[in-house]
């Protein structure tokens, strides 16, 4: 099943949706993923499941790119997004330094989307139009 348009869509935007609410609800986020199943279902992918209490976001970040590589090579999954709190590259010059940055991979697709953001008042995110940079995959090997 080749993944469509929609469907990565649909991802992205689930990916957006639940980084908006930890940031409007904490001010942050761990690192997370989702991922559009063989069955077509759009599913989260938690941060981290070791010992630590507070792991480095680096070590989550790994542990999830790591799950979403490895459910990719052996085609468990049609597409993935593994989501970071991230500051956007100088060169981009987008409207704010901060952005939820979503690495979306599908067969064929993978991209870089920054989506940029600023506190607008009490628990609530402005997000900016989103800037896209075509990456080379990591989940779905050429």
């Amino acid at each position: 099943m080749a993944v469509t348009q929609e469907q990565l869509e649909k991802l992205f935007g689930f990916a957006v949706e639940f980084a908006q609410d930890m940031l409007q609800k904490n001010g942050e986020f761990y690192p997370f993923g989702a991922t559009l199943g063989r069955d077509g279902q759009i599913a989260a992918e938690g941060g981290y499941d070791g010992d630590d209490d507070h792991p480095s976001t680096q070590d989550v970040y790994v542990a999830v790119s790591d799950r979403l590589a490895a459910a990719g090579a052996d085609g468990r999954i049609h597409a993935a997004a593994l989501v970071a709190n991230a500051t956007v590259p100088d060169e981009l010059e987008a409207p704010s330094r901060d952005a939820i940055r979503v690495r979306l991979e599908a067969d064929g697709f993978a991209r870089f989307i920054y989506v940029p953001y600023e506190p607008s008042s009490e628990q609530s995110i402005r997000l900016y139009d989103p800037v896209l940079i075509d990456i080379d995959p990591a989940f779905f090997p050429v």
